[in-house]
């Protein structure tokens, strides 16, 4: 059973309570939100999802280390082997040339010069050699095409000879042929006078050598003509064999003026600019440092950091011209560590020599290829391992928890 008046009694206690306390403290009690507690409960929540999750949370662990971009094969000295003049220089140093892509150009003139000499003479002992071939073996003279079309002066020439030699030969077969005849009438009619004893044996016997000997001289005369063919025919092709030779040495002179790169790389230092310049036998003339598909990193590591480098671990090279918050870096891996610490020559700190190799040899960038080219200087990041949020927050208060209470 309600007591009237008790609501307003113990309002009244309440406001008598209060009058009792501090201002601050009063004013703290009468203006309390309803949501307080919850904003404390959420805040814990809060902490204890942080805690866990930094618990959970895996960051790597880098050993950073500062290096450059080194050639990863020898550098190609370009050098021409008779040199010659030099007409023309086509590229320019630091720029980025292909293989086979022509680097200068010597002046050609004396090597074309003597090149077409020996095809000039290739081309007319074809021409010979058709038509000794034809005399040799009693055939029907033809020339090859490349003769027809090169060389139709000596064309013309051969045939002409060839005629002419044809026509002395019947000539002298066709006298030889007529005495024979008139031996052969000779004897005929004579034999029938040696029954008659109007002429001797021995005169017969003369006549008869004189048609035999008649026989054999035409015979000769021809299988000379095609014996002296033939021996034309064997110093010709000889000749033909070793002018091959010879203008195969020339034509590789003459496509030696072009002087081309060996491989893919980057002209570092050209000792040959002026054109007209002579260039001597064997001279070295330009430079080029290879890039291969991958590139080569030299880095220096502090020495408290290589206890946990080797061989194979993964790393991240970043290089220092491309933004790597924009560019990003290129994966590699670790592919030799110096056994030894070296000193660095200028500021006189101790390092460690680590070549680290990429997986590419370029940055990729909307689509585009960005060069790196020897010389450029780079961190390389290489990973040692893993730890948590936790662990990095806790590191501090573990070392100063170790040396606490310990210092003298």
């Amino acid at each position: 059973m309600s007591v009237p008046g008790g609501g307003l009694q113990q309002h009244a206690g309440e406001r008598s309570d209060t009058e009792f306390m501090p201002d601050a403290r009063a004013a703290v009690v009468q203006e309390a939100h309803p949501y307080a507690s919850a904003v404390l409960y959420l805040t814990a929540l809060f902490f204890v999802i942080a805690l866990v999750w930094a618990a959970l949370a895996r960051l790597e662990e880098v050993a950073v280390g500062t290096g450059r971009v080194i050639p990863s094969s020898q550098v190609q000295v370009i050098q021409n082997l008779e040199g010659g003049i030099l007409a023309e220089l086509s590229v320019a140093e630091g720029q980025v040339v292909g293989k086979d892509q022509v680097l200068l150009r010597i002046d050609d003139t004396r090597f074309t010069s003597s090149f077409r000499e020996a095809q000039v003479k290739r081309l007319s002992l074809l021409a010979a050699i058709a038509r000794l071939t034809a005399e040799a073996q009693g055939t029907r003279l033809s020339f090859p095409a490349e003769v027809v079309r090169g060389a139709p002066n000596s064309v013309g020439g051969e045939t002409a000879s060839y005629a002419s030699r044809r026509r002395a030969l019947e000539e002298t077969v066709a006298g030889l042929k007529r005495s024979l005849d008139l031996a052969g009438r000779e004897l005929a009619m004579s034999e029938p006078l040696v029954a008659k004893g109007a002429i001797s044996e021995v005169e017969i016997l003369r006549l008869r050598r004189q048609v035999n000997e008649l026989q054999t001289n035409i015979d000769d005369r021809r299988n000379r003509f095609r014996a002296d063919a033939n021996e034309e025919l064997t110093r010709n092709r000889n000749e033909l064999a070793a002018l091959d030779e010879t203008a195969v040495a020339m034509d590789d002179r003459v496509k030696r003026t072009l002087v081309r790169s060996p491989v893919r790389g980057v002209v570092k230092k050209i000792n040959m600019t002026t054109i007209g310049a002579v260039i001597q036998p064997g001279a070295s003339i330009l430079e080029v440092v290879p890039l291969e598909d991958t590139l080569l990193i030299e880095a220096q590591l502090r020495p408290d950091d290589i206890a946990f480098i080797h061989p194979g671990q993964a790393a991240t090279v970043k290089i220092s011209a491309y933004d790597y918050s924009i560019y990003g870096g290129l994966p590699a891996r670790v592919e030799h560590v110096s056994a030894d610490s070296l000193v660095e020559e200028k500021k006189g700190y101790p390092y460690y020599k680590v070549l680290v190799r990429t997986d590419r040899a370029s940055l990729r960038h909307l689509d585009k290829d960005l060069p790196i080219i020897p010389g450029m200087t780079a961190t390389v990041d290489v990973l040692t391992g893993h730890k948590t949020v936790l662990d990095y927050l806790l590191k501090p208060v573990l070392k100063a928890r170790e040396r606490a209470l310990r210092e003298r």
